[in-house]
């Protein structure tokens, strides 16, 4: 069964929430709502601030966290901005050799961006990190 762009996009931000657990952080997931489509009720993602998909807190200060792709990663970053909060966007990659992490940019009120690489098992254990590389 193919699993629905929403799916995946929950099994990025639940890959995200372990790293950044293990890391040390306390983490908050996102909370949930309801919709109706199709006469049905629908339970739906519901963003922090409308733009973080996970809030952590690194025992100094709060942070917001947006999970997306590469190709979307513009996109959430100008949001971001817009809203002057914050925050960190998590880019899911996947590269030629079936390396599977996370670029992470860091979006700040003046924009400044650097880029860490976390790359991940196919299944996180614990919210353990494989490697951290720094370009």
């Amino acid at each position: 069964m193919t699993k629905s762009a929403r799916d995946k996009g929950l099994d990025y931000v639940r890959e995200v929430r372990k790293i950044l657990e293990g890391l040390g952080h306390t983490v908050e997931g996102p909370g949930y709502g309801v919709a109706y489509y199709n006469a049905k009720m629908n339970p739906v993602h519901k963003d922090f601030f409308g733009i973080f998909d996970l809030m952590s807190y690194d025992g100094k200060s709060y942070l917001g966290h947006q999970v997306s792709t590469e190709a979307n990663k513009s996109t959430k970053i100008k949001a971001i901005q817009g809203a002057k909060l914050p925050g960190w966007v998590w880019c899911r990659f996947t590269d030629d050799d079936g390396f599977v992490g996370y670029k992470v940019y860091e979006v700040g009120l003046v924009i400044t961006e650097h880029e860490m690489v976390y790359g991940i098992h196919r299944r996180i254990k614990r919210g353990e990190i494989v490697s951290p590389i720094h370009p």
